[in-house]
C-alpha cells in the first residue's frame, strides 16, 4: 500500500503554496485508508462527477487524470468541456503525444505559446522538453532546466506539485541517462519508483532501468525487462509489451550474445540476434536491403562487415544527431569485439 505521505509536499515546498485542491484533500484521504489501486479509482470517480470552477481544481483533475492513465476519460472530458481558458490546450497536446509522438513543427508552435498560470507554465517547459525528447533531440533539457526549476518553485497546490516533480524527475533521468551520467540517472529512476506510479509508469521505468544496465550487468538488464513485460501484460498495455517483447529483450540476448529461445518479428533485431550466433549471412541479407540507416543499424551493419569505418561513423551519428552517448558506446563495444576476434584469429 502507498502512503498517504508520499504525496505531502515537504516543509520547504509547502512554504511557496497557497492553494489545496479538492482533488487532493480526496487522493490524499483515500490513500490513507484503502490501496493504491482503490485510492486512484475513487479519486477519478470524483474527478468526473464533479464540476470543477477553481482553476487549482481544474489543473488537478487533469493532470490526475492523465498521470494516472485514465486517458479516455480526460478525452471525454476535454472533448465535452465548456471552458475555453487556456487550461485544456496543453492536456490536448499531451493526449495527442500519447498516441503520436511530437514533431519537429510541433516544437515550434509550442516555442510560440505562453502560458500566464504558474503550473501551466511549468507543464509547458516539460512539454517543449517532451517535444525534443519525441524528436530524439536529447539535449532538450539544456536550455530550459534553470526555467524548470524556477517554475517548480512558482507551483502553488500539492498534488500538481507532486506530479510535477515526479516529471521534473523523469526528465532529469532522460537527460542524465542520454548523457551517460548513468548514477545520477539511476538516482532519479529510483525516486521515480518509489512514488505512487500508473502500471504503464511502472512498466517504462523497469524498461528503462533495463536498458541503463545494459553494458555493465545481463542479468539486471534482462531481469528490469521481463519486470516492465511482466507489469504491461498483468495490465493489458498492449504497445508497450510489443516494445519489450519484440525490440528490447531480443536487443539485450545479441548485445550478450544470450539468444537461446529469443525470436523477433522484427527483422533488424533478427539481423542484429543473427549477429549474436554468429550468421552473418543473414545479418548481411537482412541489413543491407535497407535504404537509409539509423545508427542502431548501422552498428549492426558494421559489425557485421567487420567495418570500423561505419562504427566510427555510426558513434559520431548517436551524439551529433540525437545528443545521445549512452547509445553512442554501443558501436565502441563493437569496435571493441571486433578487436578481440581478429587477435583471436
Amino acid at each position: 500500500m502507498v502512503s498517504h505521505k508520499v504525496i505531502e509536499p515537504s516543509r520547504l515546498s509547502q512554504a511557496h503554496m497557497n492553494e489545496v485542491s479538492t482533488i487532493y484533500q480526496v487522493y490524499h484521504d483515500q490513500l490513507r485508508h484503502t490501496s493504491s489501486k482503490e485510492a486512484a479509482e475513487a479519486t477519478k470517480n470524483y474527478c468526473l462527477s464533479s464540476a470543477h470552477v477553481k482553476t487549482e481544481d481544474k489543473l488537478a483533475s487533469y493532470e490526475f487524470l492523465y498521470m494516472n492513465d485514465f486517458f479516455h476519460e480526460l478525452d471525454a472530458v476535454l472533448s465535452t468541456t465548456q471552458d475555453n481558458s487556456e487550461i485544456p490546450l496543453l492536456y490536448q497536446i499531451l493526449l495527442t503525444r500519447y498516441s503520436k509522438p511530437l514533431t519537429n513543427e510541433d516544437l515550434e508552435w509550442l516555442q510560440t505559446l505562453s502560458f500566464s498560470h504558474p503550473s501551466l507554465r511549468c507543464l509547458h517547459l516539460f512539454t517543449l522538453v517532451y517535444a525534443y525528447y519525441d524528436s530524439k533531440q536529447y539535449t532538450g533539457l539544456d536550455k530550459y532546466v534553470d526555467e524548470c526549476y524556477d517554475a517548480l518553485l512558482q507551483v502553488n497546490e500539492p498534488l500538481f506539485y507532486y506530479y510535477m516533480k515526479l516529471r521534473f524527475d523523469e526528465l532529469l533521468f532522460q537527460h542524465y541517462w542520454k548523457t551517460n551520467n548513468i548514477l545520477l540517472a539511476k538516482k532519479y529512476i529510483y525516486k521515480v519508483l518509489n512514488t505512487d506510479l500508473s502500471p504503464r509508469k511502472q512498466s517504462s521505468m523497469n524498461h528503462n532501468l533495463a536498458l541503463c544496465h545494459l553494458y555493465e550487468d545481463y542479468d539486471l538488464s534482462i531481469g528490469y525487462a521481463y519486470a516492465g513485460l511482466s507489469i504491461a501484460r498483468e495490465n493489458q498495455l498492449n504497445k508497450v509489451i510489443t516494445s519489450i517483447q519484440n525490440y528490447t529483450i531480443p536487443f539485450i540476448s545479441a548485445f550478450h550474445k544470450r539468444t537461446l529461445n529469443i525470436t523477433t518479428p522484427d527483422p533488424v533485431e533478427t539481423a542484429h540476434l543473427a549477429i549474436a550466433n554468429n550468421d552473418l549471412n543473414t545479418a548481411e541479407s537482412i541489413l543491407s536491403r535497407l535504404s537509409v540507416l539509423t545508427p542502431f543499424q548501422e552498428s549492426y551493419l558494421g559489425l557485421t562487415r567487420k567495418d570500423r569505418t561505419m562504427l566510427n561513423r555510426a558513434h559520431n551519428r548517436f551524439i551529433k544527431e540525437y545528443g545521445d552517448h549512452f547509445f553512442a558506446q554501443l558501436p565502441l563495444y563493437y569496435l571493441e569485439r571486433i578487436h578481440h576476434t581478429n587477435q583471436e584469429e
